[in-house]
């Protein structure tokens, strides 16, 4: 239900999580004329499409910081229980708040904020007043005086917090980076973004993409994904992950962003050189750095220095290893050193299909036909055998002069 402001006809929608209990409370005190409006299964939560606005004077809601607002909203699902018939509860639910957390801006990225449009409306159509529930008897005061409403201030600044939980999880800042992140349009809408950190020049990236906002959001948001599952493994072992570590990850991807998808080398060098000053050793960031330094400053020498350094840390680094193949096999005219670096690749991580049907055209061209229909065979005969897998093999078994089996894996192929 609604709070309807019968004298000055302004209504209040009351968000969940932003101070309801509080208001229905001072209202009582105050002796302000308010009768309960909506759908009574709605409990005290109706939304703003549920009313007609042109009936009202003024029509009004609350928001909260989101770091808050996920907060309380687990502690009081701890205490109060999960309900299956809202999103969040259905598909988040966990009684540990970083995998809450952790599902929630990747399952529901900016979940929050369409809870908030459902109240207050969108940026385009906004409702009269939106308050803040961090400021809430002052807003509170604020919204009455809009509406035309008589009450003694003094009221508004009595009494403690009620409906606070008792349950207040560790908040770590990683957690708080992954909400900023996942309701990043709904806090700048609100003012909660000025007081945020921005390790990983988000805004910055949004206003050079404007039109690629969403998908940067989703990125970063993927990239720590990624990396959760061998995060907590080396945490477990007591090697906690160097904040500095995460936030390299993130501008490699957007280098690697502005280097493919928006044809921008010299941003993309910008952001190659902050993600390796974070984490100077960062292999992946050190590889695909040298990848860029080969392609836009023709500095094929100081890409190789760039991957040996990465395998300096990480020996057995399988995708340095496969790029460090490729570029000895063709910048660097060493076939049997880039053979080695190849077969290396594929011990370290079996799981390479690319860079297996690479390694099999480079034994081809060598004139090693038969080792490269060997290194496929297996593979393409799987059910699983991907397209490129089977036009490679195809093309290996031709050079071999198997013409009949080649064409039976041309016709795999078409149909995968």
């Amino acid at each position: 239900m609604a709070l309807h402001f019968t004298r000055s006809n302004a209504l209040l929608l009351l968000t969940p999580k932003t101070g309801s209990t509080w208001i229905r409370r001072k209202v009582r005190e105050l002796g302000l004329e308010v009768a309960e409006v909506g759908d009574p299964a709605m409990r005290e939560h109706d939304l703003l499409a549920d009313f007609d606005r042109s009936r009202y004077g003024l029509v009004g809601a609350f928001v909260r910081d989101p770091l808050e607002w996920y907060r309380s909203y687990w502690s009081y699902r701890m205490e109060k229980g999960w309900r299956p018939q809202y999103p969040l509860d259905e598909h988040c639910e966990s009684d540990d708040f970083e995998t809450f957390v952790r599902r929630a801006v990747t399952v529901l990225p900016g979940a929050l904020g369409n809870i908030y449009a459902s109240y207050v409306g969108t940026p385009q159509d906004e409702v009269d007043f939106v308050g803040r529930q961090e400021d809430l008897a002052a807003d509170f005061a604020r919204f009455l005086k809009l509406a035309g409403e008589e009450f003694d201030a003094s009221v508004l600044a009595e009494g403690d917090r009620i409906n606070a939980t008792s349950i207040r999880p560790d908040y770590p800042e990683e957690l708080k980076e992954l909400i900023t992140l996942s309701e990043w349009e709904t806090m700048e809408r609100f003012g909660y973004l000025d007081a945020r950190p921005d390790p990983i020049g988000l805004a910055e990236m949004r206003a050079r993409y404007p039109e690629d906002a969403g998908d940067l959001r989703l990125l970063s948001l993927w990239t720590e994904k990624i990396h959760w599952a061998p995060d907590d493994v080396k945490r477990a072992a007591g090697r906690p992950v160097r904040p500095e570590t995460r936030h390299a990850r993130v501008h490699s991807n957007f280098a690697l962003f502005a280097q493919h998808k928006k044809q921008d080398p010299r941003y993309a060098g910008t952001r190659y050189r902050e993600a390796l000053r974070l984490d100077p050793a960062h292999p992946r960031t050190l590889c695909n750095y040298a990848l860029y330094v080969a392609e836009h400053e023709g500095d094929t020498a100081g890409a190789r220095a760039l991957m040996l350094r990465a395998l300096s840390g990480r020996p057995n680094h399988p995708y340095t290893l496969g790029k460090l193949a490729k570029l000895t096999a063709e910048r660097l005219d060493d076939p049997a050193l880039a053979e080695v670096l190849y077969r290396q690749s594929l011990a370290a991580n079996a799981d390479q299909r690319e860079l297996r049907a690479e390694f099999a055209r480079f034994l081809a061209g060598l004139g090693k036909t038969d080792e490269a229909v060997a290194l496929l065979a297996e593979e393409a005969e799987s059910p699983r055998a991907d397209r490129l897998t089977l036009l490679t093999h195809a093309s290996v078994l031709a050079r071999a002069g198997r013409i009949t089996e080649a064409r039976r894996f041309q016709q795999l192929a078409a149909t995968a």
